[in-house]
Formats: structure tokens, C-alpha cells, sequence
């Protein structure tokens, strides 16, 4: 019997199981089309390997930690935080998150089959909208359950990668001598809120309507919006257009961010809000180019914009 059965069984009458629409990372489960009580559902079966084959990450016991308790942020998301997200950042809708020991089936609406798609790259200013909404909403909301600094490539979660790293003889160009600068200035941040932590364009649906929906939340935790933002562009802007558009995207995104605040939380600076988180735009390149020159230093995100932001960090903060 398939393992997430057995966790289904207490909470469906009526079970039929579909097509596996993708396997998760690494082994780590799958993505079952389904049929549950008659409504068309999608399960996220999660049950993790005792060993993690990448070809990327060499198995340790701190990669294998950090897998595991990412399924636990998402289960803990879906089952106390997601329900409660505003109209405008909303996330998929979980019919049920379901865990036993090691095992996870996370039950989702089929949201092809209610209007939505996939996001793509026209859907950009919606999405940064959506992050507004979602990083003002969750002002300083403590991260219960969730990762106490969010996002997968934080400094204290990547001791391997930042081991790889070699140290540069000029100091004044060496990210390794610079890590733990840049990642205490971004978790020094007055102001916090609940960031996704893998916000790229692939974790976004759309409703013909233009209404954005966010999944993949095992990464959710404490931290500064712009973090989001910056992996956001990332994930749909090439080296030429971050040089054309990102300073548009950002006016865009705080815009929204300052409006949302004034919604949300009324009594809260969102003036200076936004001007602190803007003032780590560079710091967030260079830490996420940190974890890249670790993991993977020919990755193609590695561009003339993202060395651009960290030699300005550098250059103000060594």
C-alpha cells in the first residue's frame, strides 16, 4: 500500500488516486493527482530517505536536518497560518495537512480545476504585489513553528556550502570573510515580518482574473521582505532585464508595501519600514551569492547585476 494512504484513510470516505504529476526533491515523496470525497485534489505525500542523493549537496546530517524540519514548516503553515492570510495574498487552498511521525499528505484543491494556472512572466507586478500584501500583512508576526530566520540559504543552515568557499586574498573581496557581516545585518533588521523564503515565479499560480495564489511555503520564516523580493527577480529576470527593470520593480513592490502597511497596521512607519528594507537590497544579493559561490559557482544566476550589488556591499560595509 502506498505509504499516504493510511493518513488519508481517518480523514476521506472515498479515496481514488490519480496520475503522479512530479516527484519531490530528492526522493522525498511525490505530487498525486486524486480524487477525494468526490472533489479533485492534489496531495503533496511527503515521507523523507534516510539518504539524500543530490548531486549538489553532500549528505550530511545538517542537510538531512534541514530537509526534514522544512516539511514540518510546511505542514505547521498550511495546518495554523494559511488560512488567515489576507484577500490579496492568498495561498493555495489546503483542504488538509495530515502528519504522522515522518510522514506528510498535505491535501490541496486542484486549482487547475478552478480557474487557476501557472504564473508567469507577465504576471511579475502581481506577484510583487501579492509579497507586499503578504510581508506587510505578516508585520512582525512571530514565526511559531516556522523557520526563526527564513529561507533555505541562510548562513547557519549551509555549513557546507560556506566550507566550500575559498577565501580570497583581498579581503575587501572575499564574501566568506564577509558572511557573517551580511547575515547578522539582515537578521539585525528592526523590522520584521513572515517571508515565503522561496518566493521564485514557479511557487505562483493565476486566475484568468489576474488573482495570484502562493505554494512550497518549507521555507517560511523571519526575516526582511526585500530578501523575497530579491529571489523573486532571480527566478524570472535575466542579467540584461534586472539592469532595465529592477529599480521599477521595487518602486512597484514599495509602493504596495507602504499601502499595505497603512491597511494593515495602521499605527506602523511604513515609510521607514521601506527605507530600511530598501537599504538591504544590496546585503540580500550578497548573501544569496554567498550560498551560490558555495553551492554552485558556474550556476547562472551568478550575473553581472547580482556582483554588481555585492561588490557595493563590500565596497560600504569592508
Amino acid at each position: 500500500m502506498t505509504f499516504y494512504i493510511p493518513l488519508l484513510l481517518p480523514h476521506f470516505k472515498q479515496i481514488e488516486i490519480g496520475d503522479t504529476l512530479t516527484s519531490l526533491w530528492s526522493g522525498c515523496g511525490s505530487i498525486v493527482q486524486c480524487q477525494l470525497d468526490n472533489e479533485p485534489c492534489v496531495i503533496k505525500a511527503i515521507k523523507i530517505p534516510s539518504y539524500i542523493n543530490h548531486p549538489k549537496i553532500k549528505q550530511s546530517e545538517v542537510a538531512l536536518k534541514r530537509k526534514q524540519y522544512s516539511y514540518s514548516v510546511e505542514y505547521t503553515f498550511y495546518k495554523l497560518y494559511s488560512q488567515h492570510l489576507p484577500t490579496h495574498a492568498q495561498s493555495i487552498d489546503c483542504i488538509s495537512a495530515i502528519n504522522k511521525d515522518d510522514e506528510y499528505a498535505l491535501v490541496f484543491k486542484d486549482f487547475t480545476k478552478h480557474g487557476f494556472t501557472q504564473a508567469g512572466q507577465q504576471h511579475v507586478k502581481a506577484i510583487l504585489k501579492w509579497l507586499a500584501h503578504f510581508h506587510a500583512f505578516n508585520l512582525n508576526k512571530p514565526a511559531d513553528g516556522l523557520w526563526q530566520q527564513g529561507n533555505y540559504w541562510h548562513l547557519s543552515t549551509r555549513p557546507d556550502e560556506f566550507n566550500k568557499l575559498k577565501a580570497a586574498d583581498d579581503k575587501k573581496s572575499d564574501i566568506k570573510h564577509a558572511a557573517l557581516k551580511i547575515d547578522k545585518q539582515l537578521q539585525n533588521c528592526e523590522y520584521k515580518t513572515l517571508i515565503h523564503g522561496d518566493a521564485k515565479l514557479a511557487n505562483f499560480a493565476t486566475s484568468e482574473c489576474g488573482e495570484i495564489r502562493g505554494y512550497d511555503f518549507q521555507y517560511i520564516g523571519a526575516g526582511s521582505g526585500i530578501i523575497d523580493v530579491m529571489y523573486f527577480m532571480t527566478s524570472c529576470l535575466s542579467d540584461t532585464q534586472l539592469y532595465e527593470c529592477a529599480d521599477e520593480y521595487l518602486a512597484y513592490y514599495f509602493d504596495n508595501l507602504k499601502a499595505a502597511i497603512t491597511t494593515y497596521h495602521p499605527k506602523a512607519p511604513a515609510d521607514k519600514i521601506a527605507n530600511d528594507w530598501l537599504g538591504l537590497w544590496s546585503a540580500a544579493w550578497a548573501d544569496f551569492y554567498r550560498f551560490l559561490a558555495g553551492w554552485s559557482p558556474e550556476h547562472y544566476k551568478v550575473n553581472s547585476y547580482m556582483l554588481k550589488q555585492v561588490n557595493s556591499w563590500l565596497a560600504s560595509n569592508i
